[in-house]
C-alpha cells in the first residue's frame, strides 16, 4: 500500500472517529436535557394538582357555610327559636343520674360485690366517711380508683381495718399491713398498694389471684378466715353512708 493510500486511510478513519464521538456526546446531551425536562413538567404537573386540590377544598367549605346558614334562616322563618342549652342540660343531668347514682349496698350484696370495678363515688362521698388519718387523703384512695379501675371504698375498707382509719401503723405510712416495708406518705402507700391489689390480686393470671370478691382476696391477702367479714362490714357502712347523700345531690341537678 503506497504512502498516499495509508494516510488517506488514517484520515478516513480519524473522521469516522469523530463523527462517532460527536453523535455520542450530542445523543448524551440530549438525553439530559430530556430527563430534565421531565422532572420539570413533574414539579409542574404536583403544583397545578395542589393548586386545583386547595381551591376544591375552599370552595366545599364556603359551600358548606352557606348552606348551614341558608338552613338557619330557614328553620328561624318556619318556627320559633330552640334554646339549647336547658336541652342539653336536662339530657346530660338524665345520663349523670342513670350512671352515677350509687347503691345503698347492704352487707350481703358487698359480699357478692365485684370490687375489681371502680364505686363511682367522688371527693365530696369519700370525704363524708374518712375518719382518722383518712381525713385528708381521700384524693389518694380517689386517685387510686381513677389509676388502676378497682374499687376504692374497697381500699379504704382494707386499710381501716388493718390500721385502724390509718392510726396504728406497724410501719411508717403502712395503713395496710402490706409486706414488711414503710412508705414515705399514706398516700404513697395508698397508690402501692392498690396497684397491687389490681395487677396482684384483681387481674386474671396475677400471681395472687383467686377471684374478684373480698372473700376470694381474704385468701391470699390475709391469714385471718374473718379479714373478709370486717373488710365487708366497713364498705357496706361506707356504702350506707354515701349513697343516701351522693343521690340527694344528682336529684337536685334535675
Amino acid at each position: 500500500m503506497s504512502g498516499q493510500e495509508k494516510n488517506k486511510t488514517t484520515s478516513t478513519g480519524d473522521g469516522f472517529d469523530r463523527t462517532v464521538y460527536y453523535v455520542n456526546h450530542r445523543r448524551r446531551f440530549f438525553s439530559w436535557k430530556t430527563a430534565l425536562l421531565a422532572v420539570l413538567i413533574l414539579a409542574l404537573c404536583g403544583y397545578a394538582y395542589q393548586a386545583t386540590l386547595e381551591h376544591n377544598i375552599t370552595t366545599l367549605q364556603d359551600n358548606a357555610v352557606k348552606a348551614e346558614k341558608s338552613l338557619l334562616k330557614k328553620a328561624s322563618s318556619q318556627g320559633e327559636a330552640v334554646s339549647i342549652a336547658p336541652a342539653l342540660r336536662e339530657d346530660t343531668v338524665r345520663r349523670v343520674i342513670e350512671d352515677q347514682s350509687i347503691p345503698a349496698y347492704s352487707y350481703d350484696q358487698c359480699w357478692s360485690l365485684d370490687v375489681s370495678k371502680p364505686s363511682g363515688v367522688t371527693l365530696a362521698d369519700l370525704q363524708l366517711v374518712s375518719r382518722g388519718a383518712f381525713v385528708g387523703i381521700e384524693d389518694a384512695f380517689l386517685k387510686a380508683e381513677q389509676d388502676y379501675g378497682i374499687n376504692c371504698l374497697f381500699v379504704m375498707a382494707i386499710a381501716s381495718l388493718e390500721s385502724a382509719n390509718g392510726t396504728m401503723c406497724f410501719k411508717p405510712n403502712n395503713m395496710f399491713g402490706f409486706g414488711s416495708r414503710g412508705f414515705s406518705s399514706k398516700s404513697e402507700c395508698v397508690d402501692v398498694v392498690a396497684r397491687s391489689l389490681e395487677y396482684n390480686y384483681l387481674t386474671p393470671g396475677g400471681s395472687l389471684y383467686n377471684g374478684t370478691r373480698i372473700t376470694d382476696v381474704n385468701k391470699r391477702y390475709a391469714a385471718s378466715s374473718t379479714w373478709d367479714n370486717k373488710v365487708c362490714r366497713n364498705m357496706a357502712r361506707y356504702y350506707a353512708t354515701i349513697a343516701p347523700a351522693h343521690n340527694a345531690r344528682l336529684e337536685e341537678l334535675k
